[in-house]
C-alpha cells in the first residue's frame, strides 16, 4: 500500500536529508493501515494510549518522507520504524533498499521526520518562544549561559540544536546537554573531545515552530 498524500504534510530537502513534518488538527483522524504487523502490536501492547497518536503521527510522517526519497514503489507496511537499542527509532526496508538513518521530533499536534542515506541525522522541533532563565542550567554550559544573557534569543536556538545534536551523536551513555559544547561555524559545528566530532547544520521555520537539523 502505498502511502496517500497526507493533508497538511511539507517536505523539504536540505544537505542530503529529507524533512517532513506532518500537522494533525486535535480532532483529526489517525489510521493504523500504513503500520507493518510488528509496528501495530508494538503500537497496541507497548505504547501508552495518551501518546499513541503521536507515535503513529511519527510513523506516517517517516513512511511519507521515505517514499518521497525512494518512490511509491516503497510500499509502506514494508517500511518499518521500529526501536533501536537505546529506543531511538530505526528504519527496516526491504532487501536492497537502504541503509536509511532517521529521527523523530514531536511538538503537540506537530510531527517531524528527518532521513538521510549519508551518516546520521537528528532533529528537533519546538514552539518559538523563549525559554525561562532557571531553566538554563540544565542545557547550557557556563560560558553558554553568559552569552545566553547577553543574547537572550540565542537559548532557545541553542536548545534546539543540543536537542537535534543529542539524537544524531548517539553517545553510548548518558550524557547532560550542558556538557556538549559545539564550537559554531557557518552551517558546521564541532565538538571537542571525547567525541571530536564535525556536523552540518540548520534552523528551519514552520510557522511558529522552529526545527533543528543536524547530520553527520
Amino acid at each position: 500500500m502505498a502511502i496517500a498524500p497526507l493533508e497538511r504534510f511539507s517536505f523539504l530537502w536540505w544537505n542530503g536529508v529529507g524533512v517532513g513534518v506532518l500537522e494533525e488538527r486535535p480532532e483529526g483522524p489517525t489510521s493504523k493501515d500504513l503500520l507493518s504487523p510488528s509496528e501495530r502490536s508494538l503500537l497496541e501492547e507497548t505504547v501508552l494510549p495518551q501518546r499513541q497518536r503521536e507515535w503513529l503521527r511519527g510513523r506516517l510522517v517517516c513512511k511519507q518522507v521515505i517514499q518521497e526519497l525512494l518512490g511509491p514503489e516503497c510500499l509502506a507496511p514494508q517500511v518499518e520504524v521500529l526501536p533501536g537499542p537505546q529506543g531511538e527509532p530505526r528504519v527496516h526496508l526491504p532487501e536492497g533498499l537502504g541503509p536509511l538513518d532517521v529521527s523523530l521530533s514531536h511538538a503537540r499536534t506537530l510531527s517531524v521526520a528527518a532521513v538521510t542515506a549519508r551518516g546520521r541525522v537528528g532533529v528537533d522541533v519546538e514552539p518559538v518562544a523563549p525559554i525561562r532563565q532557571e531553566l538554563w542550567r540544565f542545557f547550557l554550559s557556563p560560558d553558554e549561559r553568559a552569552r545566553c544573557e547577553r543574547e537572550p534569543e540565542l537559548a532557545p536556538r541553542l536548545w534546539l540544536l543540543k536537542e537535534a545534536l543529542y539524537k544524531a551523536l548517539r553517545p553510548p551513555q548518558p550524557v547532560p546537554l550542558r556538557t556538549l559544547q559545539p564550537e559554531l561555524g557557518e552551517g558546521v559545528l564541532r565538538l571537542r573531545a571525547p567525541f571530536e566530532q564535525e556536523f552540518t547544520f540548520t534552523f528551519l521555520a514552520m510557522g511558529n515552530h522552529l526545527l533543528a537539523v543536524v547530520r553527520s
